[in-house]
């Protein structure tokens, strides 16, 4: 169990004044049964009155317009969360973490590639009947982790946003985006459900991405139209490792379009240049503290629901 401290800066610079600019935050971390949020602010400049409220996936989302001309959009984080990842986040599964998306496509090629890399193993009947004891699951995890680490080399700049699991895995290299996709296309493949995760951990300069693999509190139940109680486990296929106590969540979702950090759009046909500083450290906490229940954000407007 680790406190981190989060510092979280981002700032678009445009080369003509831009207005009528609509911009959607998933910025601050959100308190999950992994982790707990101590402390936590957003400054958003220009300032501008901000609405906010939780999505389906139970990421805290801030909303904004500005509508004058302005030639910079910036936004900072501060934040303190006590991370305890190594027991999972007790959270329940809804019904579409179980099936791929556009990103996560599950093709033949990739298809093929799965079965082949569990024949004669363990694993190799739980594949092909997309089911597997909850005992299973987190062994299976790691294979298929330790299986997508290797089949994707880190390649800075060679991917997209856009990039399709099936095109990095035809491609054989990406960056964490494409790691964390084609674990999550896989593990859907093979009958578990899986989500995408947006985060940050120490000894990264930016965002991160990782996924999540859900292991029910019973041996075998149909998710289908059914909310399902059980745990999220964190694997990085990156770095090829459960995640630890290093790590903090800000959003998770299906893929990374329900985990973007910033998105917005504006009116001006203008050059934009961004730039991101993520600091992400650890620090002691004296042994009394509580869990947080106030929130500071600049020209917020509207706090309801943030509890």
């Amino acid at each position: 169990m680790k406190t981190l401290a989060v510092d979280y800066k981002m700032n678009l610079c445009f080369t003509e004044a831009v207005t009528d600019h609509y911009f959607v935050l998933r910025c601050i971390p959100t308190a999950r049964g992994c982790q707990t949020v101590t402390s936590r602010s957003l400054e958003v400049t220009p300032q501008v009155p901000l609405f906010t409220y939780r999505d389906t996936f139970g990421n805290f989302v801030y909303r904004g317009q500005c509508y004058a001309p302005h030639t910079e959009f910036a936004f900072r984080v501060n934040a303190q969360v006590l991370v305890h990842n190594a027991e999972g986040s007790r959270e329940p599964c809804q019904p579409f973490y179980k099936y791929n998306t556009p990103l996560t496509f599950c093709n033949d090629s990739m298809k093929n590639f799965l079965l082949a890399s569990v024949k004669g193993t363990a694993f190799e009947g739980g594949v092909e009947n997309r089911k597997f004891d909850r005992t299973e699951m987190r062994d299976f995890a790691s294979f298929l982790c330790s299986l997508v680490n290797k089949r994707i080399v880190y390649t800075s700049g060679s991917t997209t946003v856009k990039t399709t699991a099936a095109e990095a895995f035809s491609m054989q290299k990406g960056v964490c985006q494409d790691y964390a996709h084609l674990f999550v296309s896989l593990a859907r493949e093979a009958g578990l459900a899986a989500r995408y995760v947006c985060g940050m951990s120490i000894g990264e300069g930016a965002t991160h991405a990782w996924a999540e693999f859900f292991v029910p509190d019973e041996d075998y139940m149909t998710y289908d139209g059914q909310t399902i109680q059980g745990t999220w486990f964190g694997l990085d296929p990156t770095r090829n490792k459960f995640v630890d106590d290093t790590y903090v969540i800000l959003s998770v979702g299906r893929d990374f379009t329900d985990c973007q950090v910033d998105r917005g759009v504006f009116c001006g046909s203008v050059g934009q240049k961004q730039t991101v500083l993520v600091k992400t450290s650890e620090i002691d906490m004296p042994q009394n503290f509580g869990e947080f229940s106030g929130h500071s954000v600049s020209s917020m407007a509207d706090l309801a629901g943030q509890q």
